[in-house]
């Protein structure tokens, strides 16, 4: 009886030992490398069909591009840029964490795509085109080259228009609160956008020209990422 027992513990032992790698690869991948020059994946040189997982960082450099497809969504990098993949349930999640970044996402994929707190997100159902500059410290250049989708902060959203570019300049939280009445404190936002500037419309996103960039991006793996 005793080893009946001593057997069924070790068995038991053995299946939760198997199970735990079995339990790591059900973590989602972000997408996979279509497209790679110059490109550090953590501390490895990335290469064409590697695949990235929440967690991984990207890092180009001065010379680098790189793009990542994930169904019918993707992700780029400029040269001298890094970020940061994220959880998602669809489509693609990134932290940028300096330089410039864009996303393209297909009519069922959500992308979101975050800088400096500020968050860029597709929306469900509306394929888009968009890029994002970290250009100071407080600032981004934030540009719709195909469809609308939207970028917000703290609760304050707004609409990046088809075609059309914007300088967003952030604000950082004092950390004072302000006066709001009764004798009550209202809480600051630790960010927010104290300026929304159009400094340019009607770039790439309509017509023509913006059709061929989507569908370039889109269609074509083999379509080294446009500087």
């Amino acid at each position: 009886m005793r080893e009946l027992l001593r057997a069924t513990c070790v068995a038991i032992l053995i299946a939760a030992l198997v199970s735990i790698p079995a339990q790591g690869t059900t973590l989602r991948p972000s997408g996979t490398i279509t497209q790679v020059q110059t490109t550090w994946l953590d501390r490895s040189l990335a290469t064409v069909g590697t695949t990235v997982y929440p967690g991984d960082i990207l890092r180009t450099d001065e010379n680098g591009s790189v793009r990542l497809r994930g169904g019918m969504a993707q992700f780029y990098m400029m040269s001298d840029s890094e970020a940061r993949m994220e959880d998602t349930e669809k489509g693609f999640r990134a932290s940028l964490l300096k330089g410039t970044a864009g996303f393209a996402s297909g009519p069922n994929d959500i992308v979101e795509l975050t800088a400096l707190d500020v968050v860029l997100r597709s929306r469900d159902g509306q394929p888009s085109h968009g890029r994002v500059s970290i250009v100071a410290p407080n600032e981004l250049v934030v540009t719709s080259f195909k469809g609308p989708f939207e970028l917000s902060l703290d609760g304050d959203t707004r609409e990046v228009a088809d075609g059309t570019s914007y300088r967003v300049t952030l604000q950082e939280d004092t950390g004072k609160p302000q006066a709001e009445g009764n004798g009550k404190e209202a809480v600051r936002n630790r960010k927010k956008i104290v300026k929304w500037i159009i400094i340019g419309s009607g770039i790439v996103g309509s017509g023509l020209i913006g059709y061929w960039v989507y569908h370039e991006l889109m269609e074509s793996s083999d379509t080294p990422v446009k500087q």
